[in-house]
């Protein structure tokens, strides 16, 4: 069992990085480039690829920001931050599932040249391993404390 101070702090932290990437996700389904300076280089920056590849459409990226900002709520409400509205149940288990995806990802970055070798040799694998990756590591661990409070 955690502490429900460390508990309500990790779930803090979790949904402030999950809320500014979704804002990030915003930023570029309203059509922002940072960190890159065109659609060109944003892609290669951030999805990897060859270049001339195209992105993600600004639905999909407002979908991943809708998520982000979703999961973000439940791992607040699962610490006891914000009212759960739905079975607290389905709530951990939500927050259980996207802990389980987070650490999912977070191993795939230090794979990525094997699993998807269309990303060699773009600036996303170097991003990918020394940020990417280890954020998503870091945001499972987080929300696995968040939820174990009452484990």
């Amino acid at each position: 069992m955690i502490d429900p101070f460390v508990a309500r702090l990790s779930a803090g932290v979790a949904a402030a990085a999950l809320l500014t990437i979704a804002g990030v996700h915003g930023y570029w389904a309203l059509g922002g480039f940072w960190p890159g300076h065109d659609r060109d280089s944003l892609s290669r920056t951030v999805v990897g690829g060859p270049s001339g590849m195209r992105g993600p459409s600004a639905a999909a990226t407002w979908g991943v920001a809708a998520i982000l900002v979703g999961a973000a709520v439940a791992v607040l409400g699962v610490a006891g931050l914000v009212p759960v509205l739905i079975d607290p149940w389905l709530n951990r288990t939500a927050v259980l599932g996207g802990a389980g995806v987070l650490l999912a990802r977070g191993l795939e970055g230090f794979m990525d040249t094997l699993l998807r070798p269309q990303t060699v040799g773009s600036p996303f694998v170097t991003l990918n391993r020394r940020f990417y990756s280890p954020l998503c590591l870091v945001l499972a661990l987080l929300t696995w404390l968040a939820v174990s409070r009452d484990a």
